[in-house]
C-alpha cells in the first residue's frame, strides 16, 4: 500500500496555502499536520529535522523531505500527472516555472509589505504591525508586475492556457490583498483571472482548512 503523502502547515498562512491549494486540486488522499506556531511546534527539533528553516509547509512522502511551497507543488504534479496541474510538454513546463518563479522573486513579497499593513486577519494571527511606507513601496512594486500578468491574461482564461501550477501560485497572496482592499480596476483580467482561481472548489476548501 502506498503511504499518502504527509503536509505539515499552520493556520494563516498564505505558503501553506499554496500547497494546500494543490493538493485539493490533484484530488488525492493526504494526511494533515497542522502546526502552531505560537506554541513553539515550527521550532522544535522534531520538525526542524524535516524543515531546517523552521517554516511551513514541508511535506514527507515516502522518505522524501520536501520544503519550499512551490517545490512541493512541483513534487506533487509531477507524482500525479493525471491531475493535469503541468503542461506535458518540456516548454510548457519551463513556461509555468517561469511564472512561478515571477511569484516567488517578485509579487509574493511585494504583497507581502502591502497585507502587513491592510490584513487584520494576518495582522491579528501574526502579531505584526506593518510599516505604512514599506506598504507604498509594495504598492509601487505591484504596479510594475501586474501590467505583466494582465498583458498575459489578455484574452484567455490561465497563465499558460490551461489551469495549472502557474495560476495556484499567485492565489494565497494575491487574495490577502485583496481582501484588505487592493485596487484590482486597472487591471481586469487579472481581476477575472484572481475571481475563477477564489471560486474553485479546491481554493474554497483551502480557505476553510487554513484560514477559518
Amino acid at each position: 500500500m502506498r503511504r499518502l503523502m504527509e503536509l505539515y502547515f499552520s493556520h494563516t498562512s498564505g505558503n501553506s496555502a499554496r500547497s494546500v491549494f494543490t493538493l485539493f486540486e490533484s484530488g488525492i488522499a493526504w494526511k494533515r499536520h497542522r502546526l502552531d506556531p505560537h506554541s513553539g511546534e515550527t521550532q522544535s527539533a522534531e520538525y526542524r529535522a524535516i524543515n531546517p528553516m523552521g517554516k511551513v509547509p514541508a511535506l514527507v512522502h515516502e522518505g522524501l523531505l520536501l520544503w519550499e511551497s512551490n517545490a512541493i507543488n512541483w513534487f506533487i504534479a509531477q507524482k500525479h500527472p493525471e491531475a493535469r496541474l503541468l503542461p506535458t510538454s518540456i516548454e510548457g513546463q519551463a513556461a509555468v516555472q517561469r511564472w512561478m518563479f515571477f511569484q516567488g522573486a517578485h509579487v509574493t513579497p511585494a504583497c507581502i509589505l502591502i497585507f502587513r499593513v491592510t490584513s487584520s486577519r494576518m495582522q491579528a494571527f501574526w502579531k505584526i504591525k506593518g510599516d505604512p511606507q514599506a506598504a507604498e513601496q509594495g504598492r509601487k512594486e505591484m504596479a510594475r508586475y501586474l501590467p505583466v500578468l494582465e498583458s498575459a491574461l489578455t484574452n484567455r482564461d490561465w497563465l499558460e492556457g490551461e489551469f495549472s501550477l502557474a495560476d495556484v501560485a499567485y492565489a494565497p497572496h494575491l487574495w490577502l490583498i485583496d481582501e484588505g482592499g487592493f485596487d484590482f480596476s486597472p487591471y481586469p483580467a487579472v481581476r477575472a483571472w484572481l475571481n475563477r482561481l477564489l471560486a474553485r472548489d479546491a481554493w474554497q476548501k483551502t480557505m476553510q482548512l487554513v484560514f477559518q
